[in-house]
């Protein structure tokens, strides 16, 4: 193994930008999930979001700026060299490598609204079938990068099975695995756009549970959410001291750079004895590795002004990448 990772190093220097290619795997996702300060505060283009890759660093602007977010993830700031792939596949508890922390603020004619938030997926499962095959290329790649003259490297076959691997973990991590993920928020509002009447207006705390089915061109995502507001301040249809307990559940199909959905979500006031509902269908399309456009339409919770019409677009910096090798 050692000898196999001298042969790495050396065609690195030799052909920085063929050997950085072939040495390594890009794990982000084609899409980028919304703050969860925007979906506390029901502004976000989905109620329900799918539990993905978080990357490093991500920016979010909602219709035409009217609401935006930062998000971080403290682990993929840095180079991770000693990640790799089996590593990364065998994780069932990616709690740290996934931990996402972000703020929120959006604003109305007379309200501005800023929030904080994190998200973090405290189980991960990947089915055994698909976790072996990728493993299988993976050795294959090995077996070609493990030779004693690298003058001898098929660099031909070596770039085909590291094609292979690249689209099977594409495919393949969104077909058949398990994910649930934990995530809250806070939110504040100041009346009047003051500063000095800024006070905590609600809280929440909830958890998506993904299923993607092995061989089903869709995967679903339920959720549980449970959201109090202050007693002291009015949020929108809901009155005050209201404890609220949302449950829906989505449907995803992607396709390409497209990934469409179809969410319900059911909310009931506790303290109150109403119901509320949203049902929203969601666009996302990735622009580039870096750029994401998102577009939602339906109906939003509220009694009044629900009609739910948003439309956004993601930055990201993505640094999530993990080594073929398992050289020291």
């Amino acid at each position: 193994m050692k000898k196999l990772f001298w042969w790495v190093l050396l065609l690195a220097i030799a052909r920085p930008g063929y050997a950085q290619f072939q040495d390594s795997l890009k794990i982000s996702d084609m899409i980028m999930p919304s703050s969860p300060g925007l979906i506390l505060a029901d502004k976000a283009p989905a109620a329900i979001d799918k539990p993905t890759n978080p990357k490093a660093f991500g920016i979010s602007l909602i219709n035409l700026w009217q609401g935006g977010a930062v998000d971080v993830t403290p682990y993929w700031l840095t180079n991770k060299p000693n990640l790799t792939f089996e590593k990364y596949l065998n994780n069932n508890f990616p709690v740290l490598q996934t931990f996402n922390i972000s703020a929120a603020t959006f604003r109305t004619d007379t309200t501005t609204s800023i929030s904080a938030g994190f998200r973090t997926q405290v189980f991960r499962f990947y089915y055994r079938r698909n976790r072996e095959a990728m493993l299988q290329k993976k050795k294959e790649i090995e077996a070609l990068l493990a030779v004693e003259d690298p003058s001898q490297l098929d660099t031909v076959a070596l770039a085909q099975k590291n094609r292979e691997l690249r689209d099977m973990f594409d495919v393949q991590r969104n077909k058949g695995l398990v994910i649930v993920e934990l995530a809250g928020a806070l939110a504040g509002s100041a009346p009047g756009n003051r500063f000095k009447d800024l006070a905590s207006s609600r809280s929440g705390i909830w958890t998506n549970i993904r299923w993607a089915p092995g061989k089903f061109p869709l995967d679903f995502i339920a959720l549980g959410r449970y959201i109090w507001n202050n007693p002291d301040v009015y949020t929108g249809s809901f009155p005050y001291n209201s404890q609220l307990l949302d449950y829906g559940l989505s449907a995803n199909y992607q396709k390409g750079r497209f990934d469409l959905s179809a969410e319900y979500v059911n909310r009931h006031d506790l303290k109150n004895g109403q119901h509320y509902d949203r049902l929203a269908f969601v666009t996302n399309f990735m622009i580039s590795d870096s750029f994401y456009a998102v577009a939602a339409f339906g109906k939003n919770f509220d009694r009044m002004d629900n009609i739910l019409a948003i439309l956004g677009i993601k930055f990201a910096l993505s640094k999530e990448i993990v080594r073929l090798n398992n050289g020291h």
